[in-house]
């Protein structure tokens, strides 16, 4: 052998195997040599087989390493002694030591290793991820040749079998797998590897003796504790975790199941089984911690004088009176009275640290200082500022203990950062909807019927109102008379209105400072300024508000994101939840997007995993709506949401849904209590659960008018404890609960808090990057991240999946795929409204004294890959915002969802589509709107994360972004009317279109041109596709509300040219504003 080859192999390998110290060593090479090579020769290497080349190059990046590979010869087989080396280490450590894909599971029986289980035929291996079935039994010769080299394995590397160490493992093993089996829970769609829910458990290799290897059975173990969130409940009452709660019928104090509540009741002997492993699992964890968890200590509230109106995003007016108090068995205490001794203060928003023993809050000591966030020792009753504000104007409100992202066991509750919201950025956004949308139940030619306009009765008298939608679309008329569920118009409209009448009263937008989420390290004592200046980090760049910061059980924080525009022909205004790892980054909706209830807030987490909330509007002073939803019920079909394209869903019964079973995702627990008007059932805010399933809630009895400042509802704390259950029996209403009175008082008793200590969520998910183009992760602030002004990667899998959910949501009906050919429904689509690029909008943060949507800009057009794949670089800290583009890159569609991405991050959006019905249909439905379709096995071969736009085929390497910007400064682009637009005008148009003109009726000279052009192009939406400007200049029928009349293309002597129709087109779609300041990163 030449040494050249030498070299090479022991780059590749390391020292021959064939001289391995040891005789069982040697064997068990000589075994792989003899029997397995010529297996993976016949029946493996047309797959995992790469020439050297290939090899070469795969090598060069580390995102080959979840890959199987080896080399082989010009004949497709392993035949070298080099190529046997290099089969023999990849097939035993995998790409490489630090590779986190290991081929053999040492610790298990050979069967149950990656490299003989997936290709053993699923009804032996259990498998079903994917992987062809090569072996049809585990009788075959080649998989015995296969099982006896990794047993060779086995015992030349000297694997003892896997001892359990916990208690609790082996009671899980021995006690609840068995109960497991016997109730199916490891069906394939069940629990199994096709089920789309949180909890999927490995069903175990049926070829074994023994079907639970114990590698198998810590792994179900895990899932049943949660591997996204929680699914026990193990700081308080156990019986309290979804794992037993989904599973007892909800007349016995379960949650609704969408696989049946029948599996066993409370006096079931398998029930008790499964409590007594959460209770050692309690037990084990509260060893670990070294804390009483779950043990209610007191009660924290905030009391203060019932005159302190404020609305939701505008609440940052000094209102003093307000304190924080413990009340305990021994009584009340003020606590902070005692840090404003020269007059009263505004204390707000208390959060207790994990191990029980502090509490965070916002407080202002007069109207000349700003809000703060402080902290109290519960014991010592010592207080420290945290953070350091000087200007009466810049606050810190609403403090949360998140984990500090670097205790990796989470073991230590005192390791702690704060997340805290801040206006500090100085910028200001939209506080109040641009217009109130509604849906009609009908009416008459002069009047509305709308049940849920429950204003107080003259509240909107002399207003404008438009029907935008259904019947009567485009009539404007005066409102005469507003009654409680009732509009009186001036005059008659053309036709009588009806269920698809959708209205618009006209309201003026408030503007208000705009708040962002910030963290923060917390120091020892003495070093709290250096803390604040040198750690405080920016972890959203939303262009409009960001409030109410709360933790999931994933460890992913939730805050309340403002989105505002029109979108279908109507306004809306969405305060809805969305959630992101611990440090800002993968920012994704959760829940509540495009609601009928515009503002949902302060969602928390029940011990059974379902979340309270409050629902409200922008104009109630005073809170809400009490709602609970869960999560995995996915997209709600709501019955009255003016912004859905629904007509009245509930108006038969349960709506028709493209989900396999349609549970409500969330619902009203009083349903006396409303989110605008006057609400006859009183008002809520601040919930908070408790340990043992029962929520904490601030309450004032109605009816209370929430929109009237002076209505000073007086909320006391009240304990809501379900009798059994808040749910009724199918989901479908609320449950039955008591009421108990906590505290109460002549004042208002508010943000109710227990001190119960509590175990720490998992924050492992952090930054996702691209190291190939940023380089490797650094420290800023004390935080792992990248510098200020790098920028960020964009990765779309499947844009015309994604596009299929921009405008609409509900589960409801077929979705669009914008290809030639529709794949869900098999319909051919017209060729302008095929998607083939797609553009990437930046938006420019807005300031005091700002008014009307904020400037937009261009920061990429790319065109889609076949499989709809697009990469591209953004300026980090930017907001962006995705259009669909179609051949002549007009923009069809925008989801107004407004994400960013923090400096370095790879964020990522969308599936494949043939992994839809496994992920998402769930949640989202059928694409095809028959729910059948949502039980399909996935191609997870063909449909890997490889996208076109992310990976060369040719060279099998990453590709960078197509706009790629090696100095870190991506190119923007604006247009601007005067700049861009006049020009085009003056040479092309004003010629005809002047006061002494042919066009004299519209006239597009001097200053009236800009007026006068934007009455033809849809700037609400920013979309060309729908203005008819666009369809005279090019001569095409898009979809403007008019219709095309008279020559066209306009004008039919000289059309536009592709340019100037282009700059055109991206005036419109970028908002056609009058002058475009000059785009920066």
């Amino acid at each position: 052998m030449c040494l050249f080859v030498v070299a090479l192999a022991w780059r590749l390998v390391g020292p021959s195997a064939r001289n391995d110290s040891t005789a069982s060593g040697r064997r068990a090479f000589a075994v792989f040599e003899e029997t397995v090579v010529p297996v993976l020769n016949r029946r493996c290497s047309n797959c995992h087989g790469v020439d050297a080349a290939t090899d070469a190059l795969m090598r060069e990046t580390s995102d080959n390493e979840h890959l199987l590979r080896w080399v082989i010869g010009d004949d497709g087989r392993i035949a070298t002694p080099v190529q046997v080396e290099l089969a023999y280490t990849r097939s035993r450590i995998g790409w490489n030591e630090a590779a986190e894909f290991k081929p053999l599971d040492l610790d298990s029986p050979a069967p149950a290793s990656p490299f003989a289980r997936a290709p053993l035929a699923p009804g032996y291996s259990g498998y079903m991820r994917g992987h062809p079935a090569v072996f049809a039994s585990p009788d075959e010769a080649d998989y015995h040749a296969i099982v006896s080299w990794i047993d060779a394995e086995r015992e030349a590397r000297g694997q003892a079998p896997l001892r359990v160490e916990s208690e609790a493992e082996r009671f899980f093993s021995e006690q609840v797998t068995p109960i497991l089996v016997r109730k199916t829970c490891f069906g394939a769609n069940c629990h199994g590897p096709l089920a789309f829910n949180d909890l999927k458990l490995d069903a175990g290799i049926p070829a074994l003796r023994e079907r639970f290897t114990p590698v198998i059975n810590h792994f179900n173990r895990q899932a049943m504790l949660g591997d996204v969130t929680r699914l026990v409940h193990l700081a308080g009452d156990v019986t309290q975790s979804k794992q037993l709660l989904k599973n007892i019928p909800v007349s016995q104090g379960g949650i609704v199941h969408k696989g049946g509540n029948d599996f066993f009741d409370t006096a079931d002997p398998d029930y008790r089984v499964l409590e007594t492993w959460l209770r050692l699992e309690a037990q084990e964890l509260g060893g670990r911690t070294g804390a009483e968890l779950g043990e209610n200590r007191g009660l924290l509230f905030v009391r203060r004088p019932r005159s302190t109106p404020e609305r939701f995003f505008e609440d940052t007016a000094f209102m003093p009176g307000g304190d924080l108090f413990l009340r305990a068995a021994d009584g009340e205490t003020n606590l902070t009275a005692a840090l404003h001794p020269d007059g009263p203060a505004d204390v707000r928003a208390p959060d207790v640290s994990y191990d029980a023993t502090k509490v965070a809050f916002a407080m202002r000591r007069e109207e000349a200082e700003p809000f703060n966030i402080w902290e109290l020792d519960l014991a010592s009753r010592a207080a420290r500022q945290l953070t350091y504000s000087t200007d009466r104007d810049v606050h810190f409100l609403e403090p949360l203990y998140v984990p500090d992202p670097d205790d990796d066991a989470g073991n230590d509750l005192s390791r702690v950062s704060l997340v805290i919201v801040s206006n500090l950025a100085d910028e200001w956004s939209q506080s109040s909807p641009d217009g109130i949308l509604g849906e009609a139940e009908g009416g008459t030619r002069s009047s509305i019927l709308d049940r849920q306009l429950r204003e107080r009765p003259g509240t909107f008298d002399g207003r404008r109102v438009r029907v935008v939608r259904g019947t009567n679309a485009g009539e404007e008329r005066r409102i005469a008379t507003q009654e409680v569920g009732r509009l009186v118009v001036d005059r008659p409209f053309a036709r009588a209105s009806d269920s698809t009448t959708h209205y618009v009263i006209e309201s003026a937008p408030r503007m208000a400072p705009k708040y962002d989420a910030y963290r923060m390290r917390l120091a020892e004592p003495g070093g709290e300024v250096e803390a604040f200046s040198e750690t405080l980090t920016r972890m959203t760049f939303s262009p409009s508000q960001t409030r109410r910061p709360v933790i999931r059980s994933s460890g992913e924080i939730m805050f309340t994101f403002l989105r505002t525009g029109w979108q279908s022909g109507r306004p809306f205004f969405n305060a809805s939840l969305f959630r992101q790892h611990v440090d800002g980054s993968n920012f994704h909706t959760h829940n509540g997007n495009r609601s009928g209830v515009p503002i949902h807030a302060d969602s928390r987490e029940l011990p059974n995993g379902l979340e309270i909330r409050i629902g409200r509007d922008a104009d109630s002073y005073w809170g809400g709506m009490l709602m609970l939803s869960d999560h995995q019920f996915g997209i709600n079909i709501e019955p009255d949401n003016p912004t859905d394209d629904l007509d009245h869903p509930w108006a038969g019964g349960p709506p028709t849904s493209s989900q396999h079973r349609f549970v409500p995702g969330w619902l009203s627990l009083d349903p006396a209590a409303t989110f605008r008007g006057v609400s006859p059932g009183g008002v809520y805010r601040d919930p908070r659960p408790l340990p043992d399933g029962s929520v904490l809630v601030a309450h004032a009895p109605g009816p209370v008018d929430l929109a009237d400042p002076e209505a000073d509802p007086n909320f006391d704390i009240v304990r809501l404890v379900p009798d059994p259950a808040f749910q009724s029996d199918d989901g479908f209403q609320a449950g039955r609960y008591r009421r108990e009175v906590a505290v109460s008082g002549p004042a208002a008793e508010l943000w109710p808090t227990p001190i119960v200590a509590r175990p720490k969520e998992s924050v492992a998910k952090q930054l996702k990057t691209e190291e190939g183009v940023f380089g490797p992760i650094q420290t800023v602030r004390s935080f792992a991240g990248y510098p200020d002004g790098t920028p960020a990667v964009i990765q779309v899998f499947d844009h015309f999946l994604l596009d299929a959910f921009f405008e609409q949501i509900t589960p409801a009906g077929r979705r669009r795929l914008a290809l030639p050919v529709n794949p869900a429904t098999g319909e051919v689509t017209p060729e302008l409204d095929r998607v083939e690029y797609v553009r990437i909008v930046g938006v420019r943060p807005q300031h005091e004294g700002d008014s009307g949507p904020p400037q937009r800009f261009m920061i990429a057009e790319v065109p889609l890959e076949a499989d709809g794949s697009f990469q591209a670089m953004t300026p980090s800290g930017v907001g962006f915002d995705l259009q669909s583009l179609n051949s002549r890159r007009m923009a069809l569609r925008s989801p107004n969802r407004w994400l960013y991405a923090h400096p370095g991050e790879k964020h990522t959006l969308a599936i494949p589509r043939a992994l839809f019905p496994q992920t998402c249909g769930g949640c989202h439905g059928a694409l095809t709107g028959e729910p059948v379709d949502t039980f399909r096995q996935p191609d997870g071969v063909t449909s890997a994360s490889l996208t076109e736009a992310t990976w060369d085929l040719e060279r099998l390497r990453k590709r960078r972004p197509v706009n790629d910007a090696p100095d870190g400064v991506v190119q923007l682009t604006t247009v601007d009317f005067d700049r861009d637009i006049r020009p085009i005008l003056q040479a092309r148009c004003v010629a005809c279109h002047a006061p002494d003109g042919t066009g004299a009726t519209l006239n597009l000279t001097g200053e009236r041109a800009f007026d006068a052009l934007r009455e033809h192009v849809e700037h609400r939406e920013a979309l060309s596709s729908r203005s008819y400007l666009v369809e005279r200049l090019t001569g095409l029928e898009l979809h403007s509300a008019r219709t095309l009349s008279g020559d066209a293309p306009h004008p039919s002597a000289r059309p536009l040219d592709e340019e100037e129709l282009l700059t055109i087109v991206r005036w419109i779609d970028l908002g056609a504003m009058r002058r475009a300041r000059e785009a920066t990163p």
